[in-house]
């Protein structure tokens, strides 16, 4: 299974600006998540919960394990990757990165905490 890398395009274009269609998905959960440089999200698995991070700013490496075997990739500002449950994953930030999370699952009232298993990726 290789890392599913999207670069969604602007999909409308006028004088005001564009519009680009990030997810055509169903969607439980949004979550903006700020990282300073060096820091390391995830190094988890997700039991039930496959979601969607898309990097606004920053550069970032996404790692994830399939099958024993470890697959990266870069990541930069306009990159959509795809953490399908079962899929342990982390991400490391090279500088100060904003993203967004978005979740299949729902996950506040500790439902992230019972979804979710530490996985030692990075």
């Amino acid at each position: 299974m290789a890392i599913d890398r999207l670069h969604p395009e602007p999909t409308f274009t006028d004088l005001r600006g564009t519009i680009t269609n990030l997810l055509a998905w169903p969607t439980q959960h949004v979550a903006l998540i700020t990282s300073k440089p060096g820091a390391i999200r995830g190094n988890h698995v997700h039991q039930t919960d496959s979601h969607f991070t898309y990097l606004i700013s920053g550069r970032c490496h996404y790692h994830q394990m399939v099958d024993g075997v470890i697959e990266s990739c870069d990541m930069n500002a306009g990159d959509l990757i795809l953490t399908a449950a079962g899929v342990p994953h982390a991400l490391v930030c090279d500088e100060e990165s904003v993203l967004l999370a978005l979740c299949t699952a729902e996950r506040l009232g500790g439902r992230y905490q019972e979804d979710t298993r530490p996985w030692q990726v990075v």
